[in-house]
Order: C-alpha cells, then sequence, then structure tokens
C-alpha cells in the first residue's frame, strides 16, 4: 500500500505526522524556548480552558441528535451524544471525512440506512464553516483584519457554492464524484451517499433546521473561542479576545482550503504568521508554543475524547474498522 494511502486511511498514522510536525516547528523556531514555555503553563488552569471546549462539543453533539430527528431518525440522546463523540476520533481525516462513521454504527444498531443519515454530516460541515464566516463577518467591525476579508470572500463563495450543491441533485453528484476520486476512503460510500439527495434537501430546505443548525452552531464556536483565549492568556499572551478570535478561524479555514487532514501544519503556521505580524513584540517561541497549546485543547482534544468514547462503548466496532483498514 503507498504511504499516501496509509496516511490517509489511517488515524494512528495522522497521530504520528501530527507529532513530526509539532517537534519540526519547536526545532525550526527554537526547540529549547518553546520547551521552557511549555513547562511554565500552570496546569491547573486547564480544566478551566477545556471547560468551554467540552460544552462546545456537547452542544454540537445535541444538535448531530436533533438534525437525526429532523429525519426522521430515532434513536436515544444518550446514544446519539455517544455515536457524535466516536465520530470526534476521526477528525484527523482528509475533510473529517472519517465521522462518516457514525451512518455506519447507525444503520448497524438502529437499521436505519447508511444513504439517510450520511448527509447530516455534510450539513454539519456547511453550518459550521457558515457560522465562522458569520463570526469573522461580525468581528470585522471591531477589529479590521485583512487577511479576514479575504477568507470571508472566498469562503462566501464557497459555501454558497455547496449550499448550492446540496440542493442540485446534478450537480451535487458530479461534485461527489470528484471528491471520491481523490479520497480512496469515501469511495465505497459513493453508491449509498447518491441515494440520500432525499435526506440532503429536508435538512438545506426546511428553514426552521437551518436556523436551529444556526442557533446550535454558532454559540459553539463562540465556546471555542473562549477556550482558544483562555489558551493565550494562560500563557502570558495579552490578546483580547476579538483578535484571537479573528487570528484562530481565519487560521483555521485556511486550514480547511489546503484540503489537508485536520489542516495539520498549514492552521498552525497560519497562527504563527498572524501572530507574529500582528503581537511581534512577544517572542516567536512564546507564539509557536500558544498555538501548539491552543491546537491541543481545540482540535486534539476532541479527538482523544472521541477515541475514548469508542474505546469503552463501541470496542469491538473499533476493532472491525481498524482491521478492514489494513
Amino acid at each position: 500500500m503507498p504511504f499516501g494511502s496509509t496516511i490517509t486511511r489511517s488515524p494512528f498514522a495522522i497521530i504520528i505526522v501530527a507529532m513530526i510536525v509539532y517537534v519540526g516547528i519547536a526545532l525550526l523556531i527554537d526547540i529549547g524556548k518553546v520547551s521552557k514555555i511549555a513547562l511554565r503553563i500552570n496546569y491547573w488552569t486547564v480544566p478551566l480552558i477545556l471547560t468551554p471546549m467540552t460544552l462546545d462539543i456537547f452542544l454540537l453533539a445535541f444538535r448531530f441528535h436533533r438534525l437525526l430527528q429532523a429525519l426522521n431518525v430515532k434513536i436515544p440522546l444518550t446514544k446519539g451524544i455517544l455515536i457524535y463523540l466516536l465520530g470526534l476520533s476521526f477528525s484527523i481525516t482528509p475533510l473529517s471525512s472519517g465521522q462518516l462513521v457514525r451512518s455506519q454504527i447507525i444503520k448497524k444498531e438502529f437499521d436505519y440506512a447508511f444513504s439517510k443519515t450520511s448527509p447530516v454530516f455534510l450539513f454539519e460541515k456547511w453550518s459550521e464553516f457558515s457560522a465562522v464566516l458569520v463570526i469573522l463577518f461580525a468581528f470585522i467591525f471591531v477589529n479590521f483584519m485583512i487577511e479576514s476579508i479575504f477568507v470571508i470572500v472566498l469562503g462566501t463563495a464557497i459555501a454558497l457554492l455547496f449550499f448550492g450543491l446540496m440542493r442540485k441533485q446534478g450537480v451535487f453528484f458530479f461534485f461527489l464524484s470528484k471528491i471520491t476520486s481523490k479520497f480512496q476512503r469515501l469511495k465505497k460510500f459513493e453508491e449509498s451517499i447518491e441515494n440520500s439527495q432525499e435526506s440532503l434537501k429536508i435538512l438545506s430546505s426546511k428553514r426552521v433546521v437551518l436556523i436551529e443548525g444556526f442557533i446550535f452552531t454558532i454559540p459553539s464556536l463562540i465556546l471555542q473561542a473562549v477556550s482558544v483565549f483562555l489558551a493565550f492568556q494562560a500563557l502570558g499572551i495579552k490578546i483580547d479576545f476579538i483578535a484571537s478570535t479573528q487570528i484562530f478561524y481565519t487560521a483555521l479555514i485556511a486550514g480547511i482550503f489546503s484540503f489537508v487532514p485536520g489542516g495539520l501544519g498549514v492552521t498552525e503556521a497560519g497562527m504563527i504568521a498572524l501572530l507574529s505580524k500582528y503581537y511581534y513584540n512577544y517572542d516567536l517561541g512564546l507564539l509557536a508554543a500558544a498555538v501548539i497549546f491552543v491546537r491541543l485543547i481545540t482540535f486534539w482534544y476532541g479527538t482523544l475524547l472521541g477515541g475514548i468514547t469508542g474505546l469503552i462503548k463501541y470496542r469491538s466496532f473499533m476493532v472491525s474498522k481498524q482491521q478492514s483498514d489494513i
């Protein structure tokens, strides 16, 4: 199996790559400084920093449950939350496509067709992407940042295009064929996703579902931004909430544009570049340590939480899934 295929199919391989990337960043800047700064963190503050992030995750898990209800998929709330958490462990796949594993579990446990529930993933990603753009647009009037303007303009075009793709069957399937040809992991799901147009239309056409999606998504993203802000404060970087949110989400969308799993490397580099531009009075080693810390509490915390959930509640499924990927 080619190395590139192994990387995109194995979450564990991507974790190793992530470690290499972070060590590489530290070496490139100053591993001694980064290490010393990391040791200076008051780890008693970590639970406080993780609290908004945890609320964010469970709010999005409840949104997942509500979207399933909109499709008349009736599963217990606790089970829906557990399935959502498990999906987080596959966020490190390209475009987070591994989260489609949730639909496989629902099919296995509750006998709902994969094609019925898989559109929830697409709608979630569109809602989150669009909500980030809304937040950035609102904040640009308070703190002008040219990089955010670029992201807002390009991102809005992509969000509108994707919304049109969700509602237009022919165009959607053309786009789908291009995506599945790029990512072999999705190839086996292609036929099932092609049968999902009815569910996709329900999610993208019902005004109540659209509004409710944003009602859950925007507060959850604000909670995540609070964790980012607290992480910067814990390292002594005096940055206001508006600026920290803009820098984080601008870099995050840049990572999405890269199509790299989890935006790995691109998001971190973008954050360091923006911080060094607007907060150049801080040591570069401190800024790099802060960026790695932020990514650990936002992206990797959820991934770890999902992995623990999978091992505790879905161990047999996870084992069979890993064997199928070998």
